[in-house]
């Protein structure tokens, strides 16, 4: 394959109809959901099959690179042509007009006074066009938001919010709204970013809006998402006090008890940071 890699996802064949249903629903008592393995680039992918080697790009993929080239030449011309720009200078409205300021002559100040009528009203025109705008864009950014936290919910990775406190915490809030608003799937971008803390301070790096969008997209097209069952069927948890053999360290599950409960995981991330120091 490229070095342009996209996001290819291994899913388990579906049976048509009610059957599909109801094998989803009939599961043997004690099965695991599958757990999505989430890469960059020419990370190795575990459990991909080999027939996957040799595939050639598929022609939706070929045609995204060339919508991005496309997008790139956009965004030079924009930038110069914002460079360029120079915005109009509005007419203050000022202060209305009276009798006094035109020593009481009508005629001068019926004129002023009509003027003055037209300035202000050209002015609440902008004012409500502005409020409009600015109520439109708050309106898109919460269904963006209200996506992205429903995506989150149904991610397949049981540790996506310690995951994703990984990317709040390297980039700053203009960044990770660009990544909710503009990314095809800002759930599986975010989980890779989190899971790749290299390519996330690459990112952080990247502080004008435009390039860090077009950055953006172009991880995304580089982002593998497979899917990985188990390899052994999980443990039958054992009721009582005693502690499961594998918890080692005491002070990190308490960490994650916390954040369990406070929805906070930058604690957990900042123990497990300092730990790898």
């Amino acid at each position: 394959m490229s070095d342009e890699t996209v996001v290819t996802e291994q899913v388990e064949t579906k049976q048509a109809g009610d059957e599909a249903a109801e094998g989803e629903n009939t599961a043997p008592e004690g099965s695991q959901q599958e757990q999505l393995v989430v890469t960059i680039g020419e990370e190795p992918a575990p459990e991909t099959g080999a027939e996957e080697e040799g595939q050639q790009a598929p022609a939706w993929v070929k045609k995204l690179r060339h919508r991005n080239r496309e997008l790139e030449r956009e965004a030079r011309e924009l930038k110069r042509k914002l460079a360029e720009h120079k915005p109009d200078v509005e007419p203050e409205v000022g202060e209305k007009p009276t009798l006094l300021h035109y020593d009481y002559d009508t005629d001068k100040y019926e004129n002023a006074l009509a003027s003055w009528y037209e300035r202000k009203r050209k002015a609440d025109e902008r004012a409500a066009k502005a409020r409009a705008e600015v109520e439109s864009a708050e309106q898109k950014w919460q269904a963006k938001l209200g996506k992205y936290q429903q995506a989150k919910t149904a991610f397949r990775a049981d540790d996506f919010a310690e995951v994703e406190a990984v990317v709040l915490d390297l980039l700053d809030q203009t960044q990770q709204g660009i990544i909710v608003h503009g990314a095809n799937d800002p759930a599986t971008v975010v989980y890779a970013l989190g899971k790749n803390e290299e390519k996330a301070k690459e990112l952080a790096a990247i502080k004008d809006p435009v390039e860090f969008a077009f950055a953006v997209a172009r991880l995304e097209g580089q982002v593998k998402v497979t899917s990985r069952k188990p390899a052994t069927p999980p443990e039958t948890k054992v009721s009582g006090s005693e502690r499961p053999s594998g918890a080692v360290d005491p002070a990190l599950d308490r960490l994650r008890e916390e954040a369990a409960r406070t929805g906070d995981y930058s604690k957990v991330y900042a123990y497990k940071k300092a730990k790898r120091s």
